[in-house]
C-alpha cells in the first residue's frame, strides 16, 4: 500500500472559543466557557492581590498558601479530608500581580467542593501553629534554592533591572518570612480579597444551576477594599553592565542577560515575540543551534520574554561550565549582531512563524488550555479580539521589521548581564 504525504494547511487565523461574562450580585465577573464533555469544572478566583498590593515581604504569598490552612469551622486537616473524598484538589498561590485560588473537580461534586470554597474565602483564620509550619517549609526550601547558581542569578537580575524595593525585583529572604506576623497576613486578606478586587473564571458544564450556587455563595463575599492599601511603587532605571558573583559551586557559571521591555499592550510585542523566537525561543533557535548544537558549550541555551501586567522583560538564560564562560558570552553578542546586521532569511522567518503559530494552536487545544488565553485577555485588560490580530501581525512582520526591532531593543549599553560562579576566569 502506498503512503501519501499529508497535505499541509497553512493557519491563517486564530480565534478564542466563545464566552460569556456574567455578574454576580456583589459585581464579581464571571468569565465562563462552556464545555459539556467531560464531566470536570475548573474554577479560578482571582483576586487582585499579589506582590503589588502588600504591605511587607512575601505577605502576599503567605497569605495565599495559607488561605485553606484552617477556617472558622474546619481545620487543615478537615479541609485535605473533604476535598480528597470528593476526588477534587483546591490549590492557592500569588504572584507579582495577582493572587488565585483554582479549584479541579467533578461537575457533580460541585455544590459540595462549592461549600469549601466557599468557607476558605470568607472565613480564613490563618492558624498560628500553620504559619509556623509554612515558615519551617519555606525556610528549608529556600535553603536549597539560594545554594543555586541559577536561581542566584536570576534573582540579581530581577534586582538591577526594577530595584531591590520594587515588587517585580525584591528576592525573598530567609528573614523576610521569620518577620511575618499573623496580622499581616489578616489585613493583606482584609484589604485585597473583597469582590472589587475578583474576578471568575470557570469551565465545564456551566448551567444555570450551578450560577445560582456561584452566586448564592461567592456572590456575597465582601465587596469594598480598603483602596488606601494601594500602594505606590517607585520605578528606578535599571542597573546596566556586567555584574559578577563568586559561587561555591565554582565548576558552572550561571548566565542571565537582558533588559526591561513593556507589558503586552505595547505595539512592538508581536514583533519581539517574533524576534525573540528566532533568537533564542525554541529548539531551533539561533543560540541554541550555534551555542549547544555546533560548539557544545551547553546543554540547554534559550531567550525570553516574560510579560507582568505592568511591565516585563527580555532575558537570556544558560548554564556553562566555567571554562567556557568567554566563548559562550562571545557567541551570544555575536548572534545578536548578526540581527542587527543581517537580515533573516525567508525560509528561516517563515519556519518560526509556523512554529509560533502552531503553538498558539495548542494553547486553546482543550477548555482547560483555553481558560488560561481567556484569563490573561481579562486580566490584562485586553481587547476579546488581541490575539487574532496578534497572529495577524506575526503573519505580515518582514525581515526589515525583524531588523528594525533588533537595533531597537538589543543594545548591549542597555543590557543588565549577571554571572554567578567562577569569577576568576
Amino acid at each position: 500500500m502506498k503512503l501519501e504525504t499529508p497535505i499541509v494547511h497553512h493557519i491563517k487565523t486564530f480565534e478564542l472559543p466563545r464566552y460569556t461574562e456574567v455578574n454576580l450580585s456583589n459585581g464579581i465577573p464571571v468569565f465562563v466557557l462552556q464545555s459539556p464533555q467531560p464531566d470536570v469544572v475548573r474554577m479560578d478566583i482571582v483576586f487582585e492581590a499579589g506582590r503589588f498590593y502588600e504591605k511587607g515581604r512575601a505577605v502576599a504569598k503567605t497569605t495565599s498558601i495559607l488561605l485553606r490552612e484552617g477556617t472558622s469551622g474546619m481545620n487543615s486537616a478537615d479541609i485535605a479530608k473533604k476535598l480528597d473524598y470528593y476526588g477534587a484538589s483546591l490549590t492557592t498561590d500569588a504572584s507579582m500581580d495577582t493572587a488565585i485560588v483554582q479549584i479541579h473537580c467533578m461537575g457533580k461534586y460541585f455544590a459540595d467542593i462549592l461549600k469549601i470554597l466557599d468557607d476558605v474565602l470568607k472565613y480564613p483564620t490563618f492558624p498560628e501553629d500553620e504559619l509556623a509550619k509554612f515558615k519551617g517549609r519555606i525556610l528549608e526550601k529556600l535553603k536549597v534554592e539560594l545554594s543555586k547558581n541559577e536561581v542566584l542569578a536570576y534573582r540579581h537580575f530581577t534586582e538591577k533591572l526594577f530595584g531591590e524595593d520594587h515588587p517585580y525585583g525584591y528576592n525573598t529572604m530567609p528573614k523576610d518570612y521569620e518577620l511575618i506576623e499573623r496580622k499581616q497576613l489578616l489585613q493583606h486578606y482584609q484589604s485585597n480579597f473583597t469582590a472589587d478586587k475578583c474576578k471568575i473564571f470557570i469551565t465545564g458544564n456551566i448551567d444555570e444551576h450551578k450560577m445560582k450556587l456561584i452566586d448564592s455563595t461567592l456572590g456575597q463575599i465582601n465587596t469594598v477594599s480598603d483602596k488606601k492599601g494601594i500602594i505606590e511603587h517607585k520605578v528606578n532605571a535599571p542597573l546596566v553592565g556586567i555584574t559578577k558573583y563568586d559561587s561555591d559551586r565554582m565548576h558552572q557559571t550561571s548566565i542571565r542577560i537582558g533588559r526591561k521591555l513593556f507589558n503586552r499592550t505595547h505595539q512592538d510585542y508581536a514583533g519581539m515575540y517574533l524576534l525573540n523566537t528566532v533568537f533564542g525561543g525554541y529548539f531551533g533557535s539561533r543560540l541554541s543551534a550555534n551555542i549547544r548544537e555546533d560548539k557544545g558549550y551547553t546543554y540547554g541555551i534559550y531567550s525570553s520574554i516574560d510579560m507582568m501586567l505592568r511591565d516585563g522583560y527580555f532575558m537570556i538564560s544558560t548554564d556553562v561550565g566555567s571554562d567556557y564562560l568567554a566563548e559562550t558570552i562571545k557567541e551570544i553578542y555575536k548572534e545578536i549582531n548578526i540581527l542587527k546586521t543581517k537580515k533573516i532569511d525567508r525560509k528561516e522567518l517563515q519556519l518560526v512563524k509556523n512554529y509560533i503559530k502552531g503553538n498558539f494552536l495548542s494553547l486553546i487545544n482543550g477548555n482547560l488550555n483555553s481558560l488560561n488565553i481567556i484569563k490573561t485577555v481579562e486580566l490584562a485588560g485586553l481587547e476579546k479580539g488581541f490575539y487574532t490580530d496578534f497572529v495577524d501581525e506575526i503573519t505580515n512582520t518582514n525581515a526589515d521589521r525583524i531588523l528594525e526591532l533588533a537595533n531597537k531593543y538589543f543594545n548591549k549599553k542597555e543590557f543588565v548581564e549577571i554571572q554567578v560562579g567562577d569569577i576568576s576566569k
